[in-house]
């Protein structure tokens, strides 16, 4: 395995810094005015299986074979915190929702140069 690169790790922290900044936007704003008992403020724990599961890629990425795996295995990860966040009823759609749309806004922020020449429109 290559070491981490300064460009992975810059990327690492933007996302990270992107997803606090949203959490504290959607999640913690929001329950100091509503109170904590909401279940529409954002998925915290959505957003840091997403930072998890993004660090993981950066090792992933260096073998091809093991993308579409780590793909799947993800979809799984993912699945089944949405749904056990779902079953406590510690968040609703909305709140699932705004953490994986925090999380995935991180992610193309920290790969902007990367999507810069894939995007057109």
């Amino acid at each position: 395995m290559r070491k981490v690169t300064y460009k992975k790790l810059s990327a690492l922290m933007r996302a990270g810094s992107v997803m606090v900044i949203g959490l504290l936007l959607f999640k913690l704003i929001p329950m100091q005015i509503f109170g904590e008992d909401i279940t529409f403020d954002a998925s915290a724990h959505i957003t840091i299986t997403m930072f998890c599961l993004y660090f993981a890629w950066f090792y992933v990425d260096q073998n091809k074979s093991w993308r579409t795996p780590f793909f799947v295995f993800a979809m799984v990860v993912i699945s089944i915190v949405s749904l056990q966040r779902l079953m406590v009823n510690a968040h609703n759609d909305v709140g699932l929702l705004a953490g994986l749309m925090i999380s995935l806004a991180a992610i193309a922020y920290s790969q902007k140069e990367y999507f810069r020449d894939k995007l057109r429109f």
